[in-house]
Parts: structure tokens; C-alpha cells; sequence
């Protein structure tokens, strides 16, 4: 009898203590970071960029690319990115920025990395002019 009282104890202790979540295993979720898009942000201007491809405006995302140094691009740069800019388009289209990381190079270059619905990432270097912000290169790690 002793036991049995003993072992309805220790189960409704045990009840209790999983009904309560007293102990938590694992790590908690990351706080979601809110990004603005725009250019007072490597990760914002990022953002910025893939939405001017997701409405399809090729011409608004070049102006928001400037050259490695941080001069701004030619007009015949900007042409030559045109092909770039249509693949970039087809591969980003319409999928969300599920996760965003970034990478501090120095006082005003960065590298931010994107992934795309949890699936596919894609790489920008960004740099700081003026005080805002500029995508640089743009690379796609899954296409060699």
C-alpha cells in the first residue's frame, strides 16, 4: 500500500511538472529582426533591391549598385548587368526572405547573405557612401 501511494505521488509530481514546463530543452527562437527597406542598412538596402526585382524593375535596382570602390556605375556597366539582373530576377522572384545574416567586413563594407523561403541563399557585398548604403556584388552560391 505504501508503494502504491508512493508511486501515485511521484506520478502526479511528474504530471505537474510536465504540465508546467518548469524545464525547457533546447534553445528559444531567435527574436525575428525587423529590417526597413532602404538604404540606411546593409541588410535594408538588400531588401530594398529584391523588392525593385520583385516588381520587376530592373532599372531601380541598378540604381542602388554601385561599383567594388563605391564609385557609381556607368551607364554602360549598368547595361552589362542587364542579363544579370533578369537571372538574378528569375531566381528571387517571388519567394520570401525567410533569413538574413550579416557579415561585418569593415566600418562601411558588409556582406549580407539572404536566404530564400528556407531554401536557396544568395550573397551581396555592400558598402557604405555618403551615408547610405549600396549593393556592390551580388552572388549566387548554388550556381558555379
Amino acid at each position: 500500500m505504501k508503494t502504491l501511494g508512493t508511486s501515485l505521488c511521484m506520478i502526479a509530481l511528474a504530471l505537474v511538472c510536465a504540465g508546467c514546463e518548469l524545464f525547457v530543452v533546447g534553445t528559444p527562437a531567435r527574436p525575428r529582426m525587423i529590417i526597413e527597406r532602404s538604404q540606411r542598412t546593409a541588410p535594408g538596402v538588400v531588401h530594398l533591391f529584391k523588392a525593385e526585382l520583385d516588381s520587376g524593375n530592373t532599372t531601380a535596382a541598378t540604381e542602388l549598385m554601385v561599383s567594388a570602390t563605391g564609385r557609381a556605375l556607368l551607364a554602360v556597366e549598368k547595361y552589362e548587368l542587364a542579363d544579370d539582373l533578369q537571372r538574378w530576377k528569375s531566381v528571387m522572384s517571388g519567394l520570401p526572405i525567410s533569413d538574413t545574416r550579416v557579415d561585418t567586413l569593415g566600418p562601411d563594407a558588409h556582406e549580407v547573405s539572404i536566404t530564400l523561403d528556407y531554401i536557396r541563399k544568395m550573397n551581396f557585398s555592400a558598402v557604405r557612401r555618403d551615408g547610405l548604403w549600396w549593393v556592390t556584388k551580388v552572388t549566387d552560391p548554388q550556381r558555379k
